[in-house]
């Protein structure tokens, strides 16, 4: 896979998230699933058209940025279900796929941690040269 597929990754999680919030109204984006999942797509722009971004003394690498996006994108399904769960509300149902989306958010995390570490067990070439600084 090449870095600047990631580009599309995040295009279409932004395009989710505005969808969300042209449907459900600009409130939806304070919600903690959705604002995870625009962190997850902004990220994963980033990563597909930079390959450094340095803020003040801090330079996150492309590696880095898409495992900030996977693993805020793992996050989010868990915090689907995580109000009622720690409420003690939820349903049989509900708890059920709490469980799920906490076993399967673990799957999208690997995968961003060894995408940021450099990538052991996933192989994600490097094909963007550009370096944003603020």
């Amino acid at each position: 896979m090449k870095q600047s597929r990631f580009l599309y990754l995040g295009l279409l999680d932004l395009l989710l998230v505005a969808g969300l919030a042209t449907v459900f109204g600009p409130a939806v984006l304070v919600t903690s699933p959705i604002a995870l999942m625009g962190i997850a797509g902004f990220g994963a722009v980033l990563a597909g058209t930079v390959s450094a971004l340095s803020l003040g003394p801090i330079t996150l690498s492309w590696r880095q940025l898409v495992g900030l996006s996977y693993v805020t994108f793992a996050l989010m399904w868990p915090a689907i279900y995580a109000p009622e769960v720690a409420a003690g509300t939820a349903s049989g149902p509900d708890l059920v796929l709490f469980v799920v989306a906490t076993v399967g958010a673990f799957s999208l995390a690997f995968y961003g941690v060894d995408v940021a570490r450099g990538g052991r067990h996933f192989s994600v070439q490097q094909n963007v040269d550009r370096v944003i600084g603020l």
